[in-house]
This record gives C-alpha cells, structure tokens and sequence, in this order.
C-alpha cells in the first residue's frame, strides 16, 4: 500500500492477473462444458477474428455470422449481435 492507506496499480497487478487466469481457466471449463452438453458458449470478447472484422468492412454480414459462429461456438444470437455491433462501429 502506498502512503496514506492508497492502493496502487502495482500493488494491485498480481491479484488482476490471478483474476484474469481465473477467468481464462472458467471461460476453457464452460466452452468444454457447452460442447459437451450441445449448447455452445462463447467466451465474452469485444474484438471481432479478423477475418470475420473483414467481411463486416465488406458488408456481407450473413457470411460474418456465419464465420463467427463457426469461429467461436457462438449461438445465432450472439454471432448477429456481435457483428452488428461491430457493423455500427465501422467494421472494427
């Protein structure tokens, strides 16, 4: 702790990282577990596979989903929201 009782980002970056492997560890654990129940999950991410960013620029969003789903397991759902998204934002 810094002077004064503060709590620093250096101080803090050991515990973010073991929460950050933790999250990574539940994230693999509920991937395996949708595969193996048939309901797929897609780890949380805001950044789009780049291939599936270029066909948004290029405006063919059905074969975006399509790619996304096939990508990360994602259901309709989510694969239409994530690349909608990312249409509004310019295709990032």
């Amino acid at each position: 702790m810094a002077e004064g009782g503060e709590v620093t980002w250096t101080a803090l970056q050991p515990r973010l990282d073991g929460l950050a492997e933790r999250l990574a560890h539940i994230e693999k654990y509920l991937v395996d577990l949708g595969r193996t129940v048939g309901y797929p999950y897609a780890p949380f991410s805001d950044a789009l596979p780049a291939e599936v960013a270029e066909l948004v620029r290029a405006g063919k969003r059905l074969e975006a989903v399509k790619l996304y789903r096939e990508l990360t397991n994602a259901s309709i759902a989510q694969a239409t929201d994530a690349v909608a998204k990312a249409d509004a934002a310019g295709g990032v």
